[in-house]
C-alpha cells in the first residue's frame, strides 16, 4: 500500500503540472479559454504517436493501439 499511495501521489503531481502547462500556453497565446483545446490537441498528439500494441485513452475508454 505504501508503494500505491507514492504511486498515486505521483500521479496527482504529474497531472497538476500538466494542467498548469496547458493553461500557460493557452494564456500565454493570449486565450485563456483556450485551455481545453490545448489539452484536446496534446491528447491527440499523443495518442497518434502512440507505438502499435500501446494502451491509449480515447474519451472514457482505453484500447490498444
Amino acid at each position: 500500500l505504501a508503494q500505491r499511495a507514492q504511486a498515486n501521489a505521483a500521479v496527482a503531481a504529474e497531472n497538476a503540472d500538466r494542467a498548469a502547462l496547458y493553461r500557460e500556453i493557452a494564456r500565454a497565446n493570449g486565450h485563456p479559454e483556450w485551455e481545453a483545446e490545448v489539452r484536446r490537441t496534446f491528447a491527440q498528439r499523443w495518442v497518434d504517436r502512440a507505438q502499435p500494441g500501446w494502451w491509449v485513452q480515447q474519451g472514457a475508454s482505453w484500447s490498444r493501439k
